[in-house]
């Protein structure tokens, strides 16, 4: 008898609760569990996490698998990391997908080299090989100009970490038909502890987060340099907006790379998107999926335009400078 397909995402849950990529992936796991046929599980780790997994069953997915244990609150990588691994070699998946955040960025691979295969890593799109069947992950190249797809067709689990910000987050459902399976914790207290948490340092209101802002001011070259990247926090102070950029003035060390949106950077998918000095090369426009984008750029045919709502010709400094005047 040929055992059910199974697609299972690795869940992170942050201050009590799911972060967004968590959710992103729980759709399009679904839509992929669809072409397949597969069973949708999600695996989450944590301390006091009962409640939290109950919330879980609102979204899509066939059975959530859990573990819950004070060893995994602050969530250690070590720990994580193989509880992880222990939920995945007895679940047996076809797929696994988890978010390419800080702590994914380190967790995934780290799993997929204990069990002994590859990962799959920054995907900003993913689809299902109709002959094969299997996974295709869409990354940038290294250059960052291109993108590529990328499969593992050898290996017996594929797994893959996805950018967040690519997906928009699953729906709730009013047909619940999950279940949780909680597993034994107790092998936890066996393992030597080789990290400790001493304290943690929060960041205070100026926290970067383009990948959940509503309002986004970003700025390309045409702004000059530092002078008008300080012109343009100050209007995305006044706005209430976050502050981006492309690649190119991250690279001049205009700008933090965390502040960099595009193929190499954020997927962003704010109401309003407002850029300045950007020319709209498509490396930095794949991380542009705003409801709204008005854009200023002193060079008429700028690709920029193509793209936007509404378009403003004009120096990118000097119009700044008119607003913060008023």
């Amino acid at each position: 008898m040929e055992r059910s397909r199974k697609i299972l995402i690795i869940g992170e849950i942050q201050n009590g609760k799911p972060v967004p990529v968590t959710l992103e992936l729980i759709g399009e796991g679904k839509r992929l569990a669809s072409f397949t046929g597969a069973r949708l599980f999600l695996a989450v780790a944590g301390s006091g996490i009962r409640g939290i997994c109950r919330d879980l069953l609102r979204y899509p997915v066939d059975r959530i698998i859990a573990m819950d244990h004070p060893r995994l609150e602050p969530a250690q990588l070590e720990v994580h990391g193989k509880v992880m691994e222990v939920m995945i070699r007895e679940q047996k998946p076809d797929i696994v997908l988890g978010g390419g955040t800080l702590f994914g960025k380190t967790l995934i691979p780290s799993v997929a080299a204990a069990l002994g295969t590859e990962v799959m890593t920054d995907a900003v799109g993913l689809d299902i090989d109709r002959e094969t069947g299997r996974l295709l992950a869409i990354k940038p190249a290294f250059d960052g100009k291109q993108m590529s797809v990328v499969s593992m067709p050898e290996a017996e689990v594929q797994i893959a970490s996805v950018k967040p910000g690519v997906f928009q987050k699953s729906d709730e459902t009013d047909n619940k038909k999950g279940n949780i399976t909680m597993i034994p914790a107790d092998w936890l207290e066996d393992i030597k502890e080789q990290k400790k948490t001493l304290d943690f340092i929060f960041e205070g209101d100026q926290k970067i987060c383009l990948e959940d802002a509503k309002i986004i001011a970003a700025g390309g070259r045409g702004l000059k340099g530092p002078e008008g990247f300080e012109l343009l926090k100050r209007f995305a102070d006044r706005i209430g907006a976050q502050m981006g950029s492309t690649r190119p003035c991250v690279d001049a060390g205009w700008t933090l790379p965390e502040q960099q949106i595009g193929q190499t950077g954020s997927i962003t998918k704010p109401d309003l998107y407002l850029a300045f000095g950007i020319s709209g090369a498509i490396q930095h426009m794949t991380g542009v999926r705003a409801k709204t984008v008005i854009a200023v750029n002193n060079n008429p045919n700028a690709a920029i335009f193509q793209y936007c709502d509404y378009g403003i010709v004009g120096d990118a400094q000097k119009i700044l400078k008119e607003f913060l005047e008023n």
